[in-house]
């Protein structure tokens, strides 16, 4: 996993970030990112590996950072339950 977060005011939120969840084997899991604005999704992104990227609501960096981990931890719940 890798959490990158930069205070920079050119971004919205004032912050420039890319949160990663690799999986050891198969790669890139989840990301969320700002790293430029699309036409479809806005600033604020979010990269599935198994389904649709989607804009996610943005209100600061903790509550960001909060929304990824759960997010993991969701994910590697599900992976442990899968191996059973």
């Amino acid at each position: 996993m890798e959490l990158f977060a930069i205070r920079d005011d050119e971004y919205p939120g004032d912050w420039f970030y890319r949160f990663q969840y690799y999986h050891p084997e198969e790669g890139e899991f989840l990301r969320y990112d700002n790293a430029h604005d699309d036409e479809d999704l806005g600033w604020h992104h979010r990269h599935v590996r198994f389904g649709e990227d989607s804009e996610i609501p943005f209100q600061n960096i903790g509550a960001h950072v909060a929304r990824f981990l759960q997010e993991v931890v969701h994910l590697t719940d599900t992976e442990d339950t899968n191996h059973d």
